[in-house]
C-alpha cells in the first residue's frame, strides 16, 4: 500500500494538509453524481480537494480528480488537463457548508511516515483545530502540545500490528485509510 496524499487547507496564508475531521459537508463528487477513479496507489479515492479559509468562511479553490471520459466543468470552471494526477480546476471559490471541526498538519515529521492510509494529525509539528458552522469558522484552536504529547506518549493502536494477527491488522488498515479527526 501507499500512503495517501491529504486535502490541503490554506489557513492564515499557511498550506496544511487536512489530517482529520469530525462533521459533515466537505467536497463530494458522488453528490455531483460523478465517480472518480483512483488517480494513482497514493489516491485511491480519486480526487485531492483545496480548501481556503477566506473571511471566515470555508471555499474550495481548487481539485484535481479524474472521472471517466471527458472531464465536466465544475461550479463554471474546465478543468485544466495538465494536472499531476489528473485534470485540475484552479480558481474555484465555491462555498462549502462544512458543519464540524478539521484538523490541519503542517511540518510533517518523517520519521513517522508509515506506508499506508493517511499520515495521523499528532505526526505533524504545528496542528490547528477548526471547528465550523455551516462553512463559517466559529472556532481555532491550537493543539501543537496535544500532538507533541501523543508523540511522546504513543497509544499501542499507534504501531502497525504484527501481520500475523490479521483482525488487527485488518482493522488498524480501516483506521490508517479513514480521514476520522484522531486528536
Amino acid at each position: 500500500m501507499t500512503g495517501q496524499i491529504p486535502d490541503s487547507v490554506i489557513y492564515r496564508d499557511q498550506s496544511y494538509a487536512l489530517t482529520g475531521r469530525d462533521g459533515d459537508g466537505l467536497f463530494d463528487p458522488s453528490a455531483l453524481g460523478l465517480r472518480p477513479l483512483a488517480m494513482s496507489t497514493a489516491c485511491w479515492r480519486g480526487y485531492v480537494c483545496q480548501y481556503t479559509v477566506v473571511d471566515g468562511g470555508l471555499v474550495l479553490t481548487e481539485l484535481e480528480m479524474l472521472v471517466e471520459g471527458e472531464p465536466p466543468p465544475l461550479f463554471g470552471v474546465t478543468p485544466l488537463k495538465e494536472g499531476l494526477r489528473g485534470p485540475r480546476y484552479e480558481g474555484l471559490r465555491e462555498p462549502v457548508r462544512f458543519t464540524g471541526r478539521l484538523l490541519l498538519g503542517r511540518g510533517f515529521l518523517s520519521e513517522l511516515y508509515v506506508h499506508m492510509g493517511f499520515q495521523s494529525s499528532w505526526k505533524y509539528e504545528d496542528v490547528q483545530e477548526l471547528l465550523f458552522e455551516n462553512g463559517h469558522l466559529t472556532e481555532a484552536h491550537d493543539r501543537s502540545e496535544d500532538a507533541a504529547r501523543r508523540r511522546a506518549e504513543p497509544s499501542p493502536d499507534d504501531v502497525p500490528p504484527s501481520p500475523a494477527d490479521r483482525t488487527s491488522t485488518r482493522t488498524w488498515i480501516q483506521r490508517t485509510f479513514s480521514r476520522d479527526a484522531d486528536l
